[in-house]
């Protein structure tokens, strides 16, 4: 029901998961004893369950929960009905838990691929919805989901929620939703199968129904149906269809105060099928129609539909770009400098021959791109848009020479490397950036460091800048190490590769960091809230590391859970570092997050030499030389011992 709003966002799915043919399969060995790794399905086809709850905050929360699904109950009914299809037509139809759980994890992660990537990014996706779903085959059930609805699993006289609330809660508020489908490339997708016993129900809801009912009145509610439901099958064999426990439910949440909307389906079950009861707390979709899924594998930008530019040498020539010359191979990408017809430089990445088996490096390469055009839309006030039809052809400044090198840098000046979309008749897989001339932070470190406090604070100045940018766009980098940053000629500062970039505020990411471990904050190998902080964690070590040429800690201390961190200060004062300078370190790079600080332009007006603000409160002589403090120490006993002899002889 849709409540107080306007419209109701959530979708809800139930239907069966075989065609006609495999749903009364009779078997010979109906009655055999399966292990529990197998279920059988003598007489009915599996039943899937699935509720979907559109994100109001994003654009189209009510198409984003449909889409949903809808294309999640099409995939495994494609999934299953050629599982069953590649076993013997003379036995019995079984399913193995492992391959029903590939088969679910497959559906649900091209759900997240139709409605993340054709989005260009923005603060909040255009299309995100949160999934709660059930897969009855047999007595065996499959539990998946992700977001803050909850699956419950109800008996005569206990409650117990099977799911868990993807949430990121600081304070005491109800917290925001830390994953959902559409959020990010990567999903955070919960999944588990159990066997469901008799005198056991199965209830789904959303957050507008069980967060303002009492946790005690809801178990009394659920139970209490439970209870009429399996008395009435007891004594009359038949499914008591007559209860109305969703929409009681719903309805008590809505006069409770609920300003969302109300959806709840309840499920009873037998000893030989699955049935379901009281589902009119929610407005079911019963069907697949409206969507034509022959075409949707063809909006979601499918690595399979593209080739691979692999080792391009120099005069080659492709997409009407020549290669200049080659910058890297890498075991994960090629990157050349190339050349288009009217001479201005690029650079072009494309991925290895050897990262083609590895999928999460082929989604974050998609995602890369996906959020390097979005960023570089908007760069400067003023700023002619590249040309679409033809995105080879710039806008060029008329004052600059044609000769190459400054047609990219000259573009924006936000310290992010600008990405060009690629002409769209290509039939390769390749990123289009501006062409730097310089050298990375980490060949510069090589070179010059331990570098002094002046020229640590204005690189760390203009890396902070630059990552702000991406802050300001709701975006975390997450891979901020010396590799990732580029120094033009002029001094400039370039952050570069948005793989691992992930939104602030919709997804909590729980994944280790892809990048160099040395440079990944301790929060991301805990459950400790991911943030701004985070990235400021990596600029410090990288501030550390330009004053002493050494790393503050090695990566099995940052992945100890409840280390005490303790950034050793000595190299810092053999350096000259200012006091203010190395609490300012000491701080940013303090285990504890909310110690941490929650601003970049906090951190650098701190790390600031010339600032005085910490001048009042310097560090302890004790702590800056201990041995000074316990020669002064055994110098005034000295003296006072001297003098007691003195005036006692």
């Amino acid at each position: 029901m849709a409540g107080r709003k306007t419209e109701n966002q959530d979708s809800l799915l139930i239907t069966t998961c075989l065609p006609h043919q495999y749903s009364d399969a009779e078997s010979s060995s109906a009655n055999r004893p399966m292990p529990h790794a197998v279920s059988h399905l003598p007489l009915s086809a599996p039943l899937l369950v699935l509720m979907a709850d559109g994100v109001s905050a994003c654009q189209f929360p009510k198409q984003a929960s449909r889409l949903v699904v809808n294309t999640i109950a099409h995939k495994i009914t494609l999934g299953l009905t050629a599982l069953a299809q590649s076993q013997d037509e003379t036995s019995s139809i079984s399913f193995d838990d492992d391959q029903v759980a590939t088969i679910i994890k497959t559906a649900v992660n091209k759900a997240n691929d139709i409605l993340y990537f054709p989005q260009s990014y923005q603060r909040v996706p255009p299309l995100l919805s949160t999934l709660s779903g059930l897969l009855c085959i047999g007595d065996r059930i499959h539990l998946f989901h992700t977001g803050d609805s909850r699956i419950y699993r109800v008996g005569v006289d206990c409650l117990t929620v099977l799911s868990k609330d993807h949430r990121v809660h600081r304070g005491q508020d109800k917290g925001a939703l830390a994953a959902a489908i559409g959020a990010d490339s990567q999903l955070e997708l919960q999944q588990s199968v159990f066997t469901l016993h008799q005198n056991e129900c199965l209830a789904i809801m959303t957050d507008g129904v069980y967060e303002h009912i009492e946790p005690t009145e809801l178990q009394f509610e659920l139970c209490s149906s439970a209870t009429d439901i399996f008395q009435l099958m007891a004594t009359t064999h038949k499914l008591p269809l007559g209860l109305n426990t969703s929409q009681a439910v719903c309805e008590q949440a809505f006069s409770a105060g609920s300003h969302d909307n109300l959806s709840m389906v309840m499920l009873s079950m037998n000893t030989r099928s699955a049935h379901f009861t009281s589902i009119n707390g929610s407005k079911g979709i019963g069907h697949l129609n409206g969507i034509d899924f022959d075409n949707l594998d063809t909006v979601i930008h499918d690595v399979n539909r593209y080739q691979l530019p692999t080792d391009l040498q120099i005069g080659d020539h492709i997409d009407g770009f020549t290669v200049i010359g080659i910058i890297a191979r890498t075991a994960r990408s090629h990157v050349y400098w190339v050349q288009d017809e009217y001479n201005h430089d690029f650079v072009l990445k494309s991925p290895s021959l050897d990262s083609v088996a590895d999928g999460h490096y082929l989604r974050d390469f998609l995602k890369e791109r996906k959020i390097g055009l979005s960023l570089s839309k908007h760069r400067r006030a003023g700023e002619s848009a590249y040309n679409q039809a033809d995105p080879n052809r710039l806008p060029v400044n008329p004052a600059s020479n044609n000769s190459g090198h400054n047609v990219g840098s000259g573009l924006s000046e936000s310290g992010l490397l600008r990405y060009y979309p690629v002409p769209a008749s290509t039939t390769y897989l390749y990123h289009l950036t501006e062409y730097i001339a310089g050298e990375s932070l980490r060949d510069f470190m090589d070179r010059h460091a331990p570098c002094d406090v002046w020229q640590t604070f204005d690189l760390l100045t203009k890396i902070g800048m630059a990552v702000r940018v991406m802050h300001r766009n709701y975006l975390l980098h997450q891979d901020i190490k010396p590799e990732n940053i580029l120094l033009t000629k002029s001094g400039a500062v370039k952050l570069i590769d948005f793989g691992s970039a992930s939104s602030s505020i919709l997804k909590d990411s729980t994944r280790p960091p892809n990048g160099d471990l040395h440079y990944a904050a301790p929060e991301y190998y805990t459950d400790a809230p991911k943030g701004v902080h985070s990235d400021l964690f990596s600029i410090a070590v990288i501030g550390y590391e330009l004053l002493t040429g050494q790393l503050p800690f090695n990566t099995q201390t940052l992945m100890m859970p409840n280390q005490t961190l303790m950034m050793p200060a000595q190299p810092l004062r053999q350096q000259n570092v200012p006091d203010a300078s190395q609490q300012a370190l000491m701080r940013a790079l303090h285990v504890n997050t909310n110690a941490r600080y929650q601003a970049i332009g906090e951190f650098l007006q701190d790390f600031n030499p010339d600032n005085k603000a910490h001048s009042r409160d310097p560090e302890p002589l004790i702590k800056r030389n201990p041995i000074l403090v316990w020669h002064g120490i055994c110098f005034i006993e000295f003296v006072i011992i001297l003098l007691l002899l003195a005036y006692f002889s």
